[in-house]
């Protein structure tokens, strides 16, 4: 090929770097690699490490609850401030990956993330784990869920919910580390455990983040579907002010005047109101009518099933049928297993209720992203996600706190499962509204 030469292309085609650094729209034919599935197949796993390292907890829980002596709401206080503390810096995160891009953010809050299980497993009290794993780890979580839905959302503009349904998908994946960790626990007790999945933290996180890339400018790229050219990177630093000027939408600041984010972050706090409480207590609900502690563990792991499915089934159908329905549906599913489980008491009960809650739960998740590049656009999306996922943390803290609670007052769980019904019943009637909203940004 000539110096000089450009390569042509069909209006579908993959951007290459050029080989002449000038031509700025030089691209090449289907067959070449786009750099986006590898974002896909990273924030996949980071999502992964996340989920099995969260949900987990819930196997942990009566180990902690017989070694610190202290009652199941003091037990769940330390995942509701976890909760909270990863929803709360979500959204510094996600202004911070806008503006510096997700690489060296990523690496940090996976360092973070190993210390605060490396640390939560020298706990000798209570206190310290609201330290160790309320805090330290909340901060190390807080970037990833934002990280890895807003990158791959600026990564993929045609098939952006087949993207986001992949990398959410993660966490149904996370949901098999469940049994891993209650092996562990049985092996060499809670505290080893902890340190082992504190080391596998690093090992796996760190390095995946430093394959991250902010947009495809980085690599003169263009979104993958998308008709708009990418013009050259800023080499001097990962996200410059001029790629972060080139996408459309608007500030967060300016976002907060208008309705639709509030609904999203009022629909996304109830959702997970009722998801923390059943993905913390079912375990314990199920052991303490009998169960054994291993058997219970793999209802996590079912829910995993179905919400890796959910996602890709919900993330591909979001691209057909609209984000909104694709939401109000999982919302009124979660509601009808709501139910079901304030009914169920036998083992087939509770696999059939796992894998229909999966497939609600892993459902919404890629919708989130959608939704808010839908109505505000790219510009500010991966604050904005971290703004809703801040709703949903809340949300979670106060699930698991009520879960907990209850359980103290009555000794049962069914009064906690009916208010999460009744909680869910709420995200279907916002969800209606939502779809009725305008987008802020027109297209």
């Amino acid at each position: 090929m000539g110096r000089d030469c450009r390569v042509r292309f069909d209006k579908e085609a993959f951007p290459l770097v050029s080989a002449n650094h000038h031509n700025e729209n030089t691209t090449v034919s289907h067959d070449a690699f786009y750099y986006g599935w590898v974002i896909v197949a990273v924030c996949t796993i980071l999502m992964t490490m996340q989920a099995g390292i969260m949900y987990s907890y819930g196997v942990f829980f009566k180990h902690l609850v017989a070694n610190f002596g202290r009652s199941r709401a003091a037990t769940s206080g330390v995942h509701s401030l976890f909760m909270i503390t990863h929803g709360g810096f979500a959204i510094a995160m996600g202004w911070l990956v806008d503006r510096f891009g997700p690489a060296k953010v990523m690496a940090f809050c996976s360092f973070i993330v190993g210390l605060g299980l490396v640390l939560t497993s020298q706990a000798n009290a209570l206190w310290q784990l609201y330290v160790t794993y309320g805090l330290i780890l909340g901060i190390g979580m807080s970037a990833l869920f934002t990280t890895s839905t807003a990158t791959t959302a600026r990564w993929f503009t045609e098939r952006r919910g087949l993207a986001l349904g992949i990398v959410t998908s993660g966490v149904g994946l996370g949901t098999f580390l469940v049994p891993v960790a209650e092996r562990l626990i049985a092996t060499f007790g809670w505290s080893m455990a902890y340190f082992i999945l504190g080391v596998a933290a690093w090992a796996v996180m760190i390095p995946g983040a430093l394959f991250l890339r902010r947009a495809p400018g980085e690599k003169q790229r263009r979104a993958y579907g998308g008709d708009e050219s990418i013009p050259p990177p800023d080499i001097s630093h990962e996200a410059g002010a001029g790629s972060v000027s080139a996408e459309t939408g608007i500030t967060m600041k300016a976002a907060a005047r208008y309705k639709p984010l509030w609904m999203l972050f009022s629909v996304y706090f109830l959702f997970n109101f009722c998801l923390q409480m059943v993905m913390i207590h079912l375990v314990n609900y199920a052991t303490d009518i009998g169960i054994a502690s291993l058997i219970a563990a793999t209802f996590i792991s079912i829910i995993g099933v179905g919400s890796f499915l959910g996602r890709l089934i919900m993330g591909t159908a979001s691209d057909r049928i609209g984000s909104h329905n694709a939401l109000l549906i999982c919302c009124i599913i979660l509601m009808i297993t709501l139910v079901f489980l304030v009914f169920t008491q036998e083992l087939w009960m509770f696999y059939l209720f796992a894998i229909i809650f999966g497939l609600a739960y892993g459902g919404e998740v890629p919708q989130m992203a959608v939704l808010v590049g839908h109505f505000f656009g790219l510009r500010a999306v991966a604050a904005l996600v971290g703004v809703v996922v801040f709703g949903a943390t809340i949300g979670g803290a106060i699930g698991a706190w009520v879960g907990g609670q209850v359980f103290d007052v009555t000794q049962s769980y069914q009064l906690a499962f009916t208010i999460a019904a009744i909680v869910s019943l709420l995200a279907v009637i916002i969800t209606l509204m939502l779809k009725k909203a305008k987008a802020v940004i027109p297209g």
